[in-house]
């Protein structure tokens, strides 16, 4: 390799060119703001030494007629880029020629670059030029709240910086540059730079594999390379549907989810966090295990998709997933090995394993708190499953992003209530419950609360007795049974502390219609779906804990049925 140091200048007027096994554009808006605030803070180091400058990472190109393919540094290239399109007023002023850059996998990428600064918001047309534009109008936005800065920066970026005997006085940006011979092939060059440096990922890796000329007859090349290129980008686009990825990925982070495929092909299981990588790189025909091979990098996608779109799967593995009884991974070894009816049956055995349904009863909150939320969420999932003209699914999406706890649905007797403004607080909420009743035994009860309200102190014991005699007007206390419980998202769960049934069924109801995501079954119970009497909207009773223990035992009876048909 040949090597030096350029300024950012004199790359000005050059022609860049990305090969398709680059990866695209990923930066986002906190690697462009480190590299601006770099950069600007390198321009207010006071009394710079002569000759010094800002130095970007390599750029490593190959000449090629009058272009440079860029083999690694496309990243900070392209966001200089971005930078320069945005500062163009000054490079019109001196008369500078900007550097072009041109995409192999876009079409049109030197066009859409060089006209990003008329874009009025971001362009999801693709994954590119999403990454692309955000980080236009990121950089945009930063020279718009420091206006100042602008030219300052440019000249800082752009400067030649030569003193009248041609003495380098610097102060500017520069970047490494490694051109590498003609004889040197560029896919090895990339491969090896990248392996040994690890900032690529495992997929990016795996994509210059694929992506690699020496895969394809001459005639096919560019179209072969296109063509996977396009459908890479479709399978990573359909991935980043969060509602998909929550069903098969509960608590696994990948860079880029098409590296979930890479990993259920190779099944390497190694700690090596290249071993993914590392299995592409010795498969002698690489590109078969794209396409063509019976378990091939297309094949696993549908599938996934399948399990998506299907109604049935998408619910029973949501289920597994998200209660970690399975893993990703051995549910697709079992997909493989089975026909779908046959599948499907192993799906409801390995559930019906792992929930036991015998004297639920019996459960205690505070004693038996992880077995009830299993139930309660296979009681939602089966309430969905046992209707098949339901439309409605799950969101295992919201679920996975939140932590869940049980609620009670009538009060317990909760000592959470300590300041005297949150008894007060209580008190007047219920008291205005207690008069919608109209009911004349309760008259003593609401001249109780007034009295307790205009008190200077309240003592904690004749609080603790009034709530006690407020909540048995509501439904009896104390009940830590299933009959009882409900499951909630933490936060919503916070918002009806310490209140009784009915102010909790209306504080849900407003929740429910601004969007938050409460379970089906929750909702059924608040609005009193299971139980026969609904006369007495205000008082969970006796009779509506045992409609709804019914309905949970009758429900997940009436799944396990169909598991087993």
């Amino acid at each position: 390799m040949i090597d030096n140091i350029r300024s950012i200048n004199q790359l000005l007027g050059k022609n860049f060119y990305i090969p398709s096994f680059q990866r695209g554009y990923r930066w986002g808006e906190k690697q462009v703001k480190d590299l601006l605030e770099d950069i600007w803070e390198f321009f207010n180091i006071p009394k710079k030494d002569e000759g010094e400058f800002y130095c970007l990472q390599p750029i490593i190109v190959k000449k090629d007629d009058d272009k440079y393919r860029l083999i690694d540094g496309q990243q900070r290239l392209t966001t200089i880029f971005l930078i320069l399109s945005y500062l163009d007023i000054y490079i019109q002023r001196y008369k500078y020629q900007s550097l072009t850059l041109e995409y192999e996998t876009r079409q049109n990428s030197q066009n859409f670059l060089e006209n990003i600064q008329n874009l009025e918001k971001i362009d999801d047309t693709n994954i590119d030029y999403y990454y692309m534009s955000k980080a236009y109008f990121f950089i945009k936005e930063w020279f718009e709240e420091y206006p100042e800065r602008e030219i300052d920066f440019f000249n800082t970026l752009t400067k030649i910086n030569i003193s009248e005997n041609n003495k380098d006085l610097a102060n500017n940006v520069r970047v490494i540059w490694y051109e590498i011979s003609d004889n040197e092939d560029e896919i090895d060059v990339f491969t090896r730079i990248n392996s040994g440096k690890i900032p690529l990922t495992n997929a990016e890796l795996i994509k210059a594999l694929f992506l690699n000329s020496k895969n394809f007859k001459d005639e096919e090349k560019n179209i072969k390379q296109i063509e996977i290129s396009k459908e890479w980008d479709e399978i990573e686009y359909t991935l980043q549907n969060n509602e998909l990825w929550s069903v098969i990925v509960k608590n696994k982070n990948y860079p880029t989810r098409i590296e979930l495929i890479f990993d259920l092909l190779s099944q390497t299981n190694s700690k090596d966090e290249y071993a993914t990588y590392r299995y592409f790189a010795e498969q002698k025909n690489i590109i078969d295990l794209w396409s063509k091979n019976d378990n091939n990098v297309k094949k696993i996608f549908l599938s996934l998709k399948y399990w998506f779109e299907d109604r049935k799967l998408y619910h029973l593995i949501g289920y597994l997933i998200s209660q970690e009884i399975k893993t990703i991974d051995e549910i697709y070894n079992i997909f493989k090995q089975n026909k779908k009816t046959d599948f499907i049956k192993i799906l409801y055995k390995n559930i019906q394993d792992n929930v036991k349904l015998d004297n639920i009863e019996e459960l205690e909150y505070g004693i038996n708190d992880k077995d009830i939320k299993n139930i309660l969420l296979l009681f939602n999932i089966a309430t969905i499953l046992n209707n098949s003209d339901s439309y409605i699914r799950f969101s295992f999406d919201k679920f996975n992003q939140e932590k869940w706890s049980l609620e009670h649905i009538h009060a317990q007797n909760d000592k959470g209530l300590i300041s005297k403004e949150a008894k007060i607080s209580w008190l007047i909420e219920t008291k205005t419950q207690i008069e919608k009743l109209e009911n004349d035994e309760n008259n003593n009860l609401v001249d109780n609360i007034n009295q307790m309200v205009q008190l200077d102190k309240i003592d904690d014991d004749d609080f603790r007795n009034l709530q006690n005699e407020i909540i048995k007007v509501f439904g009896d206390d104390d009940i830590d049974t299933i009959d009882n419980l409900a499951l909630l998202g933490v936060g919503v769960n916070s918002a009806l502390s310490n209140s009784i049934f009915p102010i909790k069924r209306q504080i849900l109801k407003q929740k429910d219609s601004q969007g938050e995501f409460i379970p089906i079954c929750t909702k059924n119970v608040f609005l009193k779906y299971y139980s026969d009497d609904v006369k007495n909207v205000y008082y969970w009773s006796q009779e509506d804990r045992t409609a709804y223990l019914d309905a949970i035992k009758n429900t997940l009876n009436k799944f396990m049925e169909i598991g087993n048909e």
